[in-house]
């Protein structure tokens, strides 16, 4: 190799050397800002395919959301109809176990309290109210105020949670409306309450105030497809069949059906007369599934409330 060769070898490594702590010098730069980038950023900058951690918004987000629901207004109804519901509590927020007053108004298409209400089986509003799980269930009637349309009465929630009020009611035109609203009872106040899965019940078979209630059906209950129930009612020690019973709310007795997630609601009347040993009813279960099921029916001026839990194919 000549001297010229030797001088040309000497450069070339000595810019390759040059070049090399150019390229250690900024990476070593640059190491800090990656590592102080935002969290977001590094995701952002990560290669297709990178572990991430999940979801903490979305698990935020769901929790406000659920927040939100116990304040929910359900609009539903048995038929479409210009006639809503606003809810109240003049007396502040229901606590668990204390009786609250609850104020609703059936307000017309105008938004006005609505005046003309007619008397369905000798009340002008029925207010049912069940709990989340369905375990509880109230059936009254708040009375009428000097403001026709407005009423107001008491309701007790046995324990903490939330709980479905529905209100049943007729405007002039004839239609059964019903809206509802789920309201959240606060406070330790009140017995403890579990609240059990549904399941359909083996054996339609109760005993309530000394009466043996049965269920029966004269056909598989079906969606969309109306159906006969028929309760029969003997004496729990004698076996003989009941007469006696007496009418309830101008009926031989009244059925409130919901669904699991209580947004079907039906409110079914008897179609023989009061006395017994049976009472028949018609309903349709409007999609398949689990509902609960409330017979009421009134004897020696008692009144007693049979639950069942049938399924509908």
């Amino acid at each position: 190799m000549n001297r010229k060769q030797v001088r040309n070898r000497t450069l070339l490594l000595s810019v390759s050397l040059l070049a090399g702590m150019a390229i250690g010098l900024w990476m070593n730069e640059r190491m800090p800002e990656r590592q102080n980038l935002p969290a977001a950023a590094k995701a952002a900058d990560e290669p297709a395919g990178a572990s991430r951690t999940a979801g903490t918004a979305d698990m935020r987000h769901e929790h406000a959301h659920d927040d939100a629901a116990d304040m929910d207004m359900d609009m539903s109804g048995m038929a479409e109809g210009a006639d809503a519901a606003t809810w109240a509590w003049p007396d502040g927020a229901p606590q668990a176990g204390e009786a609250s007053t609850l104020r609703v108004t059936i307000t017309d298409a105008a938004g006005k309290p609505d005046a003309g209400l007619q008397v369905n089986h000798e009340k002008k509003l029925h207010l049912i109210v069940v709990s989340q799980g369905l375990s509880t269930f109230l059936h009254l009637h708040p009375a009428e105020t000097a403001e026709p349309g407005v009423f107001e009465g008491d309701v007790t929630f046995p324990s903490a949670g939330r709980y479905k009020l529905i209100a049943d009611f007729k405007p002039a035109d004839g239609a059964q409306q019903w809206r509802g609203a789920w309201v959240r009872a606060e406070g330790g106040g009140g017995t403890r309450q579990t609240e059990p899965a549904l399941a359909a019940d083996k054996r339609l078979e109760r005993t309530a105030d000394g009466v043996a209630v049965k269920l029966s059906f004269d056909r598989a209950p079906k969606a969309g497809e109306a159906v006969k129930l028929a309760f029969s009612f003997a004496d729990a020690a004698s076996g003989e069949p009941v007469r006696d019973l007496q009418p309830y709310l101008g009926a031989a007795g009244h059925v409130v059906i919901l669904d699991a997630g209580a947004g079907d609601y039906l409110h079914v009347h008897a179609m023989s007369a009061a006395g017994g040993p049976v009472a028949e009813f018609h309903a349709t279960f409007p999609k398949p599934g689990l509902y609960k099921l409330w017979g009421q029916f009134q004897r020696n001026g008692r009144v007693m409330t049979v639950p069942f839990v049938v399924e509908a194919a």
